[in-house]
């Protein structure tokens, strides 16, 4: 995500109906959307794409958004994108095991477009930012290995 480029959305949602509205709603919004019928499909194109953000529903056929999230987590080139569950299933426990599996944030269906937008906003302004922490990282350990050692160092 850059200035000169929208954010980049996965919607991952067994529902046809769902996944177009989201993509109407967040295509509106100047995002990029992508989106997958469940999680077997969201996670090869979650690596291939890197989207900044995914939203996923909790029930699925194939593989639910629960495993989806797992398998995400455990993947290094996906460990760090967000993820908003949506789920009509908001019980506690559900959002437990999702929490456990390495969902940020939760939105109840039906979806409250508002809600959906301030969810979306924040949790793009929290990716930015880590994406900006990582860049400076990497110019800091680039830095460090340009600059001389101390005369007297033991290489």
């Amino acid at each position: 995500m850059t200035n000169s480029q929208p954010a980049k959305i996965l919607v991952v949602d067994d529902e046809a109906a769902i996944r177009e509205y989201l993509q109407q709603v967040l295509g509106e919004w100047g995002y990029g959307v992508l989106t997958a019928p469940d999680g077997r499909a969201a996670l090869p194109l979650a690596v291939q794409e890197q989207p900044d953000l995914i939203l996923l529903d909790i029930m699925m056929p194939h593989l639910d958004g629960i495993e989806t999230c797992r398998q995400l987590r455990e993947r290094p080139t996906t460990r760090a994108i967000p993820v908003l569950i949506l789920t009509s299933y908001d019980t506690p426990e559900r959002l437990d095991e999702s929490v456990a599996a390495g969902a940020d944030d939760f939105l109840s269906k039906p979806i409250n477009v508002a809600e959906l937008r301030l969810r979306v906003r924040a949790m793009l302004r929290v990716k930015e930012m880590a994406d900006r922490v990582a860049r400076l990282e990497a110019y800091l350990r680039s830095v460090e290995q340009l600059r001389p050692a101390p005369p007297g160092a033991v290489p």
